[in-house]
């Protein structure tokens, strides 16, 4: 209890004083212009107008379309094809489109959250692998089995192309492109 009292006895009782203001002191306002220069006494000097990033030279390579409308999938359930193999099946339909849609189902038997969205990035990966050689005009529903789970990326991609062949979805030679499958 002493070493309290001797400590309040200690402290100075100091007014409060109000801060004097600095000179140049700059406060942002929320609507100014940003047209300052960034540093006072520059101008500021040429900016491009295009945009920098990782997106250049994406537009060369085919772009994977996705199927999201609850219709697109039904009409697959409905009236596709299907074609089987011990890692995943295919439900296949052709439209009138003139690309190359893609569905992925991977169910709860798989595993947990983690292992069904590696399946669906592994999936995507070697779907993209195959999108020079896809035909345009289908619908493509890709269904994981359990199986899938312990599959390399080879075994993988050479079931979903041995499937899509058999469905007439990826073309044979490069000029075959646009042919009707026969």
């Amino acid at each position: 209890m002493e070493r309290i009292a001797h400590r309040l006895h200690d402290e100075a009782d100091l007014p409060a004083q109000e801060a004097s203001p600095r000179q140049g002191a700059r406060l942002s306002r929320p609507h100014e212009e940003s047209g300052r220069a960034p540093h006072p006494g520059r101008t500021p000097g040429p900016r491009s107008k295009t945009p920098v990033g990782l997106t250049t030279g994406r537009g060369l390579a085919p772009r994977l379309v996705m199927l999201s409308s609850p219709q697109d999938f039904r009409a697959l359930q409905e009236r596709g094809s299907i074609r089987s193999h011990p890692l995943l099946a295919t439900r296949v339909l052709r439209t009138e489109l003139g690309i190359t849609r893609f569905g992925l189902a991977t169910g709860r038997a798989l595993g947990s959250a983690v292992v069904r969205n590696r399946v669906r990035r592994r999936l995507r990966e070697a779907i993209r692998s195959l999108l020079p050689t896809l035909r345009p005009g289908w619908d493509v529903l890709v269904i994981a089995r359990p199986a899938i789970v312990g599959a390399d990326h080879r075994a993988m991609g050479e079931a979903l192309g041995r499937l899509l062949a058999r469905a007439g979805v990826l073309a044979e030679r490069e000029g075959d492109m646009g042919t009707e499958p026969g």
